[in-house]
Order: C-alpha cells, then sequence, then structure tokens
C-alpha cells in the first residue's frame, strides 16, 4: 500500500488503479475469496488511493469522478478480480447517493478523506420518530463490503404506532439513515457461489437513535449538492456502474481463453485447442459481444453526460438507453463468459482455472435488480409509448 498514491482528480485516479491498484487487486484476489471479503491491506489502498470517495461531493472530500471516468475504473478493477471491482462500484460510485445527504449530516460523518460507507437500499428496517431523529431497528440483507465501511446506509420504514406511515404519494414513508459500524452487528451471511470476495453479509441494529440530519428521505427526487455528476440520474449512474463489473469480468474471461487456447491440447486432439473450429467460433462471437454491448453502454453514457454538461435535463429517452444498456451490457457480458466457458472443456471446471470464477461472477452480478432482465421492460415501455416511472430512471 506504500506505493499507491492518492488521486486528486478523476485523471489521476484512473493512472493509479491501472498502474498500482490493478496489480495489488490481482495480488490479493485469491484471499478475498477464501476470506470472503475485500482483505484489509486492499481496502485500506483504496481508501488510500480515493476508490472509495470517487463520486462522493466535493464538500465532503469527494472527488466527484465523471461517468466515464467511473465506468473505466470499475471496469479495470473488476477484469483483476470481480468482488474487488464490486467493492469500488458499492462503496465507490454508491458515494452518488451521498449527494442527498444534508451539509450537517455529512459534517457528522466525513470527518476526514478515509470514511468509507456502504448499505442497503431495500426498506428492511423500522424507524421510529423521537424527538431529534429517529430510533432504527432492523435486518438488512446483502450489505457488500461492509466489514470494511465506517457508516452504513440502513434503508427504513418510518412508523406511527404499530403501522406505516403513509406519504403524500401513497405509499409508506422511508428514509435512509446512516447507521455507525459500532451500532450494527454484522452476522456471517455471505456463503455464495459468485462474488465471494465482496463480504455482503447481512447486519442488524435495535433500537439506535440516528438525528435527523444523519436521514436521506425517499424518494430522494432532487440533490442537495451542486454539480454535474448529480445531475446524471441516480439510478442510471448506479446500473451503469454494475454493468462496469460484469465487462471487467467478462473481458478478462475472454483474455483467458485465448491465452489457453494457444497452450491447452484438448483430450483426443494432436493440435491446441485454437485450432478446433468449435473455440475459434466461440472467441469470435464472445468477443463480438463484449465488445458491442460495451459500445453501447459507453454510448448512452457518453451521451448523457455530454448533455448534462450543456446544461440540459436528460430526457426520457436517454435515460431508458442508459438503463437498457446497462443491463444488455451485464447479460451479454454473461453470454461472452459463457461461450467461452462452454469452449475451455472439462478444465474450466477447476478451481484453478480463471475461467470458473469468472463465470460465477459474472451470473452473481445478472442477479442484481438494477440490472436483471426484468429492466427491459423500461425500453419497451418506452418503444410502444407507455407512460415510464420515471423515479426509477
Amino acid at each position: 500500500m506504500s506505493n499507491v498514491e492518492t488521486a486528486t482528480d478523476a485523471k489521476s485516479l484512473l493512472h493509479i488503479t491501472k498502474t498500482a491498484l490493478v496489480p495489488l487487486v490481482k495480488e490479493y484476489a485469491e484471499r478475498a475469496e477464501r476470506e470472503r471479503r475485500l482483505p484489509e491491506p486492499l481496502a485500506e489502498a483504496f481508501t488510500k488511493a480515493g476508490i472509495f470517495r470517487m463520486a462522493r461531493p466535493s464538500a465532503f472530500g469527494g472527488l466527484e469522478v465523471d461517468p466515464v471516468t467511473t465506468l473505466q475504473i470499475i471496469e479495470a478493477l473488476s477484469a483483476a478480480d470481480g468482488s474487488a471491482g464490486w467493492c469500488a462500484m458499492i462503496s465507490g460510485a454508491g458515494g452518488a447517493f451521498e449527494s442527498y445527504l444534508s451539509l450537517e449530516g455529512g459534517k457528522q460523518i466525513f470527518k476526514d478523506g478515509n470514511v468509507v460507507t456502504g448499505g442497503v437500499i431495500a426498506p428492511t428496517g423500522r424507524a421510529v420518530p423521537v424527538e431529534g431523529g429517529y430510533r432504527i431497528s432492523g435486518h438488512w440483507s446483502v450489505a457488500s463490503n461492509c466489514h470494511n465501511c465506517h457508516w452504513l446506509g440502513a434503508c427504513s420504514v418510518v412508523f406511527e404506532g404499530a403501522a406505516p406511515k403513509m406519504a403524500p404519494h401513497g405509499m409508506p414513508e422511508m428514509i435512509a439513515p446512516f447507521l455507525a459500524r459500532a451500532d450494527v452487528e454484522i452476522l456471517d451471511t455471505w456463503n455464495v457461489i459468485g462474488l465471494r470476495g465482496t463480504g455482503s453479509h447481512d447486519f442488524t441494529a435495535s433500537d439506535v437513535f440516528v438525528p435527523t440530519a444523519r436521514c436521506i428521505r425517499i424518494p430522494f427526487m432532487e440533490p442537495i449538492h451542486q454539480g454535474k455528476l448529480f445531475e446524471f440520474p441516480f439510478f442510471g449512474f448506479l446500473a451503469m456502474s454494475i454493468a462496469s463489473t460484469a465487462l471487467g469480468i467478462a473481458r478478462s474471461a475472454v483474455n483467458d481463453f485465448s491465452r489457453m487456447a494457444r497452450v491447452k491440447t484438448p483430450a483426443g486432439m494432436m493440435s491446441t485447442l485454437a485450432t478446433r473450429a468449435s473455440a475459434q467460433l466461440a472467441a469470435a462471437e464472445a468477443e463480438a459481444t463484449l465488445r458491442s454491448a460495451r459500445a453501447y453502454l459507453l454510448e448512452s453514457v457518453t451521451e448523457l453526460w455530454a448533455s448534462v454538461n450543456r446544461g440540459e435535463k436528460p430526457t426520457m429517452v436517454q435515460r431508458a438507453n442508459l438503463r437498457i444498456a446497462a443491463t444488455h451490457a451485464t447479460t451479454s457480458a454473461a453470454r461472452a463468459v459463457d461461450l467461452i466457458y462452454t469452449a475451455g472443456g472439462g478444465s474450466a471446471l477447476y478451481a484453478s482455472n480463471p475461467l470458473q470464477r469468472a463465470f460465477r461472477d459474472v451470473h452473481a452480478v445478472t442477479q442484481h435488480m438494477s440490472v436483471a432482465p426484468a429492466t427491459h421492460e423500461l425500453h419497451g415501455k418506452l418503444l410502444l409509448g407507455v407512460e415510464l416511472d420515471a423515479p426509477m430512471l
């Protein structure tokens, strides 16, 4: 970690990622898989470099890295290890969520540049209003990188007595309180086949007081903090970042297969796997599938980001295109990995073969609700003239 510099802007963070962090991620990949969490030395390196504050508001010490560079950073880290890239996405790109946090709340949380945050957006907690804030209790699942976080967002439903408090729009009132790590209990629940190194365990809290300033109201329509990054649609930014993880995993797998095919001689053959027509077809289709999906995502992100920088409000078409491009990139990345995993033959089953890790990790990414196949409905509605749910875009 001593060789890792601290970034001052998007360009320097991308450089540090490629030159210093990627080799470090590869070094700790097996340990992450074994320990089922991001190893502390690697988390410390991410913190020092600025990965965990890349999308945080500058008022809280963040870098406000633009979406295109964010995509490249997460993709590069994920190519080295999908779990590390995922943690960078959650605690790094997820920092855009903090743009909805008040300055007073930020002062309580971000006392220095080493603060790491995470949390769960599903509202499975209970918030009881009291003077000056809320009493929070609940159980939250899949809190990625939780062991390395100092604060955890714990989305909760506000209750009045035994029943949820209803908001004017007819839905239960919800908040996202930030709980100190010392106020929660992390449960050892992350026993999974893919993205094992993300440490996405459950956590619980019981009757913890959280001041109002440290709570974000949901739905969050307009960010409190100014900045071009926060004019970019939050849910689109999140989906893009998740898709970047899948793209990085698939890129590494396709490259690994290319190297393996040149030296592996399958049983019953006198020449390498690379001379087999089925392997050649799989490699070509995987490469085309991956490159075209990445191009669509990058085009959607770049177009929307350019509009934001021109001072234009993102249109529904741009928002929908970004969401469907993210889903398409994720499913296409999984398709590319499937192709080369199958072509890799029986040796791809072994833990020593990187293709099996890529297969497990990329299919774990496809399970996230932000890039699940159901999000294709958004684009279908747009094409067919059906009214869209704008907040989810």
